[in-house]
């Protein structure tokens, strides 16, 4: 069984191996007042990251009716940061909408399967 004191250390040193920062971003809606809404993506936190590629090929979807190539990446945080399903990340230039978060007990970082948004 590992100590607490253990996990701390091993996170410690996996948070030092995270080369870029991300931000955290989550869609708010606000009433337009006429029945309607407007949609907003607000920064709730920033972190240490580190952007992987999935090693898989790009999948096609259908996004604005159009035939789209999009990869899938791997994104990970340190452990236990607040990322929900649905969530944006933008690291430098990019964002990537987060398609599911791998969490786990005694989890040493936060691993999640994302897309990017183009």
């Amino acid at each position: 069984m590992i100590t607490a004191a253990e996990l701390d250390a091993m996170r410690t040193t996996l948070n030092s191996s995270l080369p870029d920062t991300a931000q955290i971003k989550r869609k708010t809606l606000t009433s337009d007042n006429a029945g309607g809404y407007t949609e907003a993506w607000n920064t709730v936190a920033t972190v240490a990251c580190r952007v992987s590629p999935t090693g898989q090929l790009p999948q096609e979807r259908v996004i604005a009716e159009r035939l789209t190539a999009t990869s899938i990446w791997t994104l990970t945080l340190p452990a236990l940061t607040d990322v929900r399903a649905e969530d944006r990340i933008a690291v430098g230039a990019r964002t990537f909408e987060v398609v599911g978060v791998l969490a786990r007990s005694d989890e040493l970082c936060r691993r999640m399967v994302c897309v990017e948004v183009i």
